[in-house]
This record gives C-alpha cells, sequence and structure tokens, in this order.
C-alpha cells in the first residue's frame, strides 16, 4: 500500500523524535547511572543487591564487591521515618542480598538546645555581675545564666546572642537583668530581660511557635510577636521609647492601662506622667545602625583576623572530621569522629554519627558536633570520591606516596609522585586490595590536598574556587573559600595537629558505640 506524502512525514517525524528520546534517555542514564550504582565497570567484581521498604528509590542495584551499608542506603535515599537502626552501616554487602528498611511511628529530628545567651563580643568595660553579687569573669562566648546582670560604661557596648540567629547589642551606660531565660510558661519557653538603663538595640528571630522573647522596663512591657522583630527600647530620665525597624511587637504598660501593636517603621514614646503613647513614624536619627557601628566594626576586624574558621569535614562513607583553623596563631587542629559516636543526647530517633548523616547530610553533623564540642561550627562540606578526584583535577594533581599493593596495581613504583585525576581514580579502587585500604587511601589524597595548601605548593584562584564549589555539597560559597584562603595564606608556617574525639568505648545489643566525654571533648582544643 502505498502511503500517502503527509504519512510518510508524519512516520519520519516520529522517527526522529523516538531517536532523539533514545538519545537523550541514553545521556540521563550516563549522567546519573554512577550516582545509583547502576554501572558495572566489572561484571565478575559486581553485587546485586534489593532494597525494599521505606526509601526513596527502592530497587535492585548492581554495586562493586566491598560496597557498604552505608551507601547503598544513602543511593536508595532515607526519608525522615525511614527505620535503619538493625544495619551496622559499616557492614559490606554480600551478593544478593536483601535490605529491608522499616518506618519509624515519628521522624528524625535534632532535639532543640535550651535557650542560651552568651556574650559574644564586647569593647571597653563591660561587667557581668551574678545574682549573688559576685562580678563573673569575661570571656567571649561566656553563658549569661538566669539572674545575671549585664552593664556597661563609658563608651562600651556589647553584643548578645540570645539564639543561633537572635542578638542584642547595649550601648554605653546600659543594664540588662535577665529574670528568665528559657522559662516555660503556658507552654512557650520565655525569655525575659529587665532593662533597667541605656539604649538596647534587640533582633529577635523565632525559631518556632513556641518560643516568646519579652523585655520589661519600669513603664512598659515590650513583647515580640509574629516570627520575630528587630527594635530598640531606649530608657530616658521620664521617657522611654521603642522604635520597631521591623516585624511586629506589642508595647502596654506595665499597670495594663494602655497597650498598643507597633507595625515596622513605628516609634512609640512612652511617658511617666501617664500621658498617651505617642506614636510616630521613625525618623532617621531612631535608627541604631550608626550609633553601634563602632561595635559593628571592632567585631568584624576581630572576626576576620582572630576568629577560628570552624567547619565539619565528611568524607563519605565512613570519614568525618572537625577542622578548626586558627589563622592568628597558624594553628589547624583536626579532630577524627568516630562514624559510630554516639549522638542519642542530641538527635531523636538516631544513633550514630552516619546515620544522622543519612537522614540530615553536612547540617546534621555540624550541628550535633557543635553540641559535643561547645563551640560554634558554622560550615560543612561533603566529599565522595569522586568530588575528591574532580578537585585534584582542578589543582592539576596531587602528590601521593603510592602504598605497595596500589603501585603493583597501576603499574607505578612506590613513594611520593605526582598522580593525575584519571591515576587517583584507580589509586582509590576498592579492587586494589578491599574497602578498608581504599578508605585509607582516600583519607592520604585529603591530606595530600590539605599539605599542599599550607606548603603552598598547592595555590587557589578564583576560578579554581568556584570549580570546587560548583558540585560540592557545602555551605561555604567561593568568595567565603577564597577570603579563607587569603587569610591561610599568610601565614608563614602551620602547625598541624590531629586528635582523636574523647570517647568511652561501650557494647550494647551487640554493636559498638562511641560515647563522647563531652566536658574532654569541650577542652580538648584548649589544651596547649
Amino acid at each position: 500500500m502505498n502511503l500517502s506524502r503527509r504519512n510518510r512525514k508524519r512516520i519520519a517525524l516520529y522517527s526522529v523524535y523516538g531517536i532523539l528520546a533514545l538519545a537523550i534517555t541514553w545521556q540521563l542514564f550516563r549522567i546519573f547511572s554512577p550516582m545509583f550504582g547502576l554501572t558495572n565497570p566489572d561484571a565478575d567484581n559486581a553485587y546485586v543487591v534489593n532494597v525494599m521498604g521505606n526509601v526513596t528509590r527502592p530497587g535492585r542495584y548492581r554495586v562493586p564487591a566491598g560496597t557498604t551499608d552505608f551507601e547503598i542506603l544513602k543511593v536508595a535515599g532515607i526519608r525522615p521515618t525511614s527505620d535503619i537502626s538493625a544495619f551496622d552501616l559499616a557492614q559490606q554487602i554480600s551478593n544478593n542480598q536483601q535490605l529491608q528498611v522499616g518506618t519509624m511511628p515519628n521522624p528524625v529530628t535534632l532535639k532543640k538546645e535550651p535557650d542560651k545567651i552568651r556574650l559574644e563580643f564586647h569593647t571597653s568595660e563591660v561587667s557581668v555581675i551574678a545574682s549573688d553579687g559576685r562580678t563573673r569573669q569575661l570571656e567571649t562566648g561566656m553563658e549569661i545564666n538566669q539572674g545575671d546582670r549585664v552593664l556597661t560604661e563609658e563608651k562600651s557596648q556589647a553584643e548578645l546572642s540570645a539564639s543561633t540567629f537572635s542578638r542584642i547589642d547595649l550601648d554605653n551606660f546600659s543594664e540588662l537583668v535577665f529574670d528568665k531565660i528559657g522559662s516555660v510558661e503556658n507552654g512557650k519557653s520565655t525569655t525575659w530581660p529587665f532593662q533597667k538603663s541605656g539604649t538596647v538595640w534587640y533582633k529577635i528571630v523565632y525559631g518556632s511557635k513556641t518560643e516568646l522573647f519579652r523585655i520589661s522596663t519600669s513603664l512598659v512591657n515590650v513583647t515580640v510577636a509574629g516570627n520575630g522583630a528587630d527594635f530598640t527600647v531606649v530608657i530616658k530620665p521620664d521617657e522611654i521609647d521603642v522604635n520597631n525597624m521591623d516585624g511586629l511587637v506589642l508595647v502596654e504598660r506595665v499597670n495594663g492601662s494602655e497597650a498598643i501593636n507597633l507595625i515596622s517603621g513605628q516609634s512609640a514614646a512612652v511617658f511617666s506622667d501617664g500621658r498617651p503613647f505617642q506614636v510616630a513614624p521613625m525618623s532617621p536619627e531612631t535608627y541604631p545602625t550608626a550609633r553601634f557601628s563602632v561595635l559593628t566594626k571592632e567585631k568584624s576586624t576581630v572576626l576576620l583576623r582572630h576568629m577560628p574558621f570552624n567547619f565539619v569535614f565528611c568524607g563519605v562513607p565512613a570519614i568525618y572530621y572537625f577542622a578548626s583553623i586558627d589563622f592568628e596563631s597558624g594553628k589547624l587542629n583536626v579532630v577524627n569522629l568516630p562514624l559510630d559516636l554516639d549522638v542519642q543526647e542530641f538527635m531523636q530517633g538516631c544513633a550514630t554519627l552516619d546515620q544522622a548523616f543519612l537522614y540530615g547530610g553536612g547540617v546534621y553533623v555540624s550541628t550535633v558536633t557543635e553540641q559535643i564540642m561547645g563551640t560554634r561550627i558554622p560550615k560543612y562540606a561533603v566529599l565522595e570520591k569522586n568530588d575528591i578526584i574532580r578537585i585534584a583535577a582542578v589543582l592539576g594533581g596531587v602528590k601521593i606516596d603510592v602504598d605497595e599493593k596500589a603501585a603493583a596495581e597501576m603499574k607505578l613504583r612506590m613513594g611520593p609522585q605526582k598522580l593525575s585525576s584519571a591515576q587517583l581514580a584507580s589509586f582509590l579502587r576498592l579492587s586494589i586490595s578491599g574497602v578498608e585500604d581504599s578508605k585509607t587511601r582516600q583519607v592520604k589524597v585529603m591530606k595530600a590536598i590539605l599539605e599542599g595548601l599550607t606548603s603552598k605548593n598547592i595555590v587557589l584562584s578564583a576560578l579554581a574556587a568556584q570549580e570546587i564549589i560548583a558540585s560540592t555539597q557545602t555551605n561555604i560559597s567561593p568568595a567565603e573559600l577564597m577570603d579563607e584562603y587569603g587569610k591561610f595564606s599568610t601565614v608563614q608556617s602551620w602547625k598541624f595537629k590531629e586528635y582523636s574525639l574523647p570517647v568511652k568505648r561501650l557494647y550494647h545489643a551487640g554493636r559498638r558505640s562511641a560515647v563522647p566525654v563531652l566536658e574532654e571533648c569541650r577542652a580538648l582544643l584548649q589544651k596547649e
């Protein structure tokens, strides 16, 4: 039968579309198959594992021998309610293994830390006086206790943190008394300072609906509403001014005779003689930026020059480090975090550090480590084997001390030599001498990159920083990386020290667990 010209055209068009679809599918397979462990470069050395149950991507996976439960579950995708308590994540899978992931009644969550007030920074004379009248010794980061008074003297200012995102700045001749810190009232965690004098700038951000922040003065109470507010309270001899830059605050007289909701851009003057509140738009001079510019500038200088750069490094599947770079002293401290580190004190429904990573990645690991070490750890980076190879390629290769087994397999000489990214891919293969040796080599490559940076044999450019960050799981931006590298490069010689986290080894139900000794962990980097 002769096809019409129209039908022939339609068939040709469909054929082209079909070929394009197949080409796109093949390209997508090539791109994503390594992510899901579907490639099989060595069929004789591959296992099949079936993952079932409460995971994002159940199914059959073909993976290299030596692959661990952790790696399989990471690819299959853990949900907040996935029950992985039955798995030894460091255990290697066997051929045709069945992994059944159960379901927990409640999702895994980070346990909320108790509300804390800390002295983050101050200039000139500042005093912290305990409820018993004792003057406390000032330390950056010191916790302010319930009942403490914080006073600033002439030409002095102070910044307090009230939570992860909330800040309180005190101008000179100001006094705050913290009557309540995290007290539970009517189901809410309530922080309630009394401002006796001066000008205080409150930048309050609520982390949950169960938080309440309130300020008392001699004339009015100020309650932060909504999700938070940015405002100042100014104590004058016969008047108190509340200036609200952003958010919503409730201003009410102590005796309850008058109240008003103050919205963004409004000021309220409260007089001691009982006159009604005087509400007006905020004037330029009431904004606190200029008043606190000295505090902001000095704090930025200290942070830039003196504060250590703390971050958590996750080398998937089994390497976890807390790193602290002190640019002032030229110290680079690295703390090895065991993957079976017990985190139950800080997380609900999760037992170990490697489990925490599966549930929440670098964010969970850095948050838990922050609580264990008792210090701020704002940044994290996650590197897998392919990331290390990619970074090495960007840096033009890495000098590695090649061990005997790897040298024989790769047909190279033993000892230090510069390996290309392709050679590093071979160097890190599981098939050379097993998973444990592969992990050791992974650590060796990462240390080599670090040593290359400290010795300045590796020079990082802005373009290289962009390429490194582009595909890396991290909350460090390329600009931040270059800023830290700039400070890193100014230090003439670095002192590198590696620590093991102080833990107690316990065994429960046939499983080993590393329970952190918190007092020793928090004092670890303070030792000489």
